[in-house]
C-alpha cells in the first residue's frame, strides 16, 4: 500500500473525528477503524508490505506527552516513511490486551512495563515512552478541565469537581490518575532492559526538541531527508501546535496546550505533596526531579 495512502487515512480519520463530538458515535468511528486497520494489516500481509517496523507504540501516563508523540508520528512526513496508520486511542488501560494490527501506530498506552511485556508484538517494533513529573501531571489534568472538549469522561469529571475548592479539585484529580501514575512507576529502567523501549522525560523533549525527535526517529528507524526532518521538527514544536490547536477553537479559547501554564509549585500544598509521596513513593527522584519540599 502506497505510503501516501496512509497519510491520507490519517487526515480523513481526523477530520472525521473533529467533526463527530457525540461520544457513542466517536466510540463507534474508533472501532470502525480498528476495524479497517485489521483489515488492512491483511492486505499488507498479502502483498509482502508489512514495514520492517510493523508497529510502534508511544506510552505515558495520561498527561504526560501522549499528544505530542500522536503528532510526530502522525506528520504526514513521517506516515510517509513509516507506512504507519494512526489507530484511534481507546482505554487500553480497561481491557485484556491482543495484538495490534500490523503496520499501525498505536498512540496514549497508559498501562505497565508488565503489561507492554505481555502484549503480543511482531518482530519488528518499538517503544517510546514519556515520563512527567507527577506533581505536574496533577496540575495539567487540573488545566485541562478548562480546555479539553473531546474527553470522552470530560463530563463525568465535571460533575465529580462540581463545587469543589482547588485545593480539593487537585486532591480528587490526584486520585482518580493515582493508578495511571503507579503504571508509569513501572517502566523505570524499561530501556536499560529492553532494547525496543526508549524513554524520555516531557520537559527534556521541551527543553531539546530538535534532538529529542532526531534521536526518536533514530530509535524507530525512520530516516529523514534533512529538509524533512527540519519540517517535522518545526511542525510538532509547542508552538506550532498550539497555534494549529487555536485556529480549531472558538476565539478566545485557551488551547491544549495552554499560553497560561502554572506549575506545582504555584498550586500545590503540603497534603497535595504528601499525597502524591504516598501514592508513588520515591518515583518523583527515581526521575530525577527535584524532591518535594514542604
Amino acid at each position: 500500500m502506497a505510503m501516501a495512502e496512509t497519510a491520507n487515512e490519517g487526515g480523513i480519520r481526523e477530520r472525521v473525528t473533529k467533526v463527530v463530538q457525540w461520544n457513542p458515535a466517536r466510540a463507534t468511528l474508533k472501532y470502525g477503524a480498528h476495524g479497517a486497520a485489521h483489515a488492512r494489516a491483511l492486505t499488507l500481509r498479502v502483498r509482502g508490505a508489512v514495514p520492517e517496523i510493523a508497529n510502534i507504540y508511544s506510552g505515558s501516563c495520561p498527561k504526560a506527552g501522549s499528544q505530542w508523540a500522536k503528532a510526530l508520528f502522525d506528520h504526514p512526513v513521517v506516515q510517509q516513511h513509516t507506512g504507519l496508520f494512526t489507530l484511534p486511542q481507546l482505554k487500553y488501560w480497561d481491557k485484556r490486551l491482543h495484538a495490534f494490527p500490523l503496520g499501525t501506530f498505536v498512540p496514549g498506552l497508559y498501562i505497565s512495563y508488565q503489561q507492554y511485556v505481555d502484549l503480543p508484538k511482531p518482530p519488528g517494533h518499538r517503544m517510546v515512552y514519556v515520563f512527567r513529573d507527577p506533581r505536574d501531571i496533577v496540575v495539567s489534568a487540573y488545566g485541562s478541565t478548562f480546555t479539553h472538549r473531546r474527553l470522552s469522561n470530560a463530563n463525568d469529571i465535571e460533575t465529580a469537581l462540581d463545587g469543589k475548592s482547588v485545593d480539593e479539585k487537585l486532591m480528587w484529580l490526584l486520585e482518580f490518575g493515582v493508578n495511571h501514575m503507579r503504571d508509569m512507576a513501572t517502566w523505570v529502567g524499561a530501556d536499560e532492559r529492553d532494547v525496543t523501549v526508549q524513554t524520555w522525560r516531557l520537559e527534556d523533549i521541551g527543553a531539546d526538541h530538535e534532538g529529542a525527535v532526531t534521536r526518536i526517529l533514530a530509535h524507530c528507524e525512520v530516516d529523514l531527508s534533512a529538509a524533512e526532518l527540519e519540517r517535522v521538527i518545526a511542525e510538532t514544536s509547542r508552538e506550532s501546535l498550539q497555534k494549529k490547536d487555536l485556529a480549531e477553537r472558538a476565539a478566545g479559547s485557551e488551547s491544549h496546550y495552554r499560553v497560561k501554564r502554572q506549575g506545582y509549585q504555584e498550586m500545590f500544598k503540603p497534603e497535595h505533596y504528601a499525597a502524591i509521596e504516598a501514592a508513588v513513593p520515591g518515583l518523583i527522584e527515581q526521575l530525577g526531579y527535584p524532591p518535594s519540599e514542604y
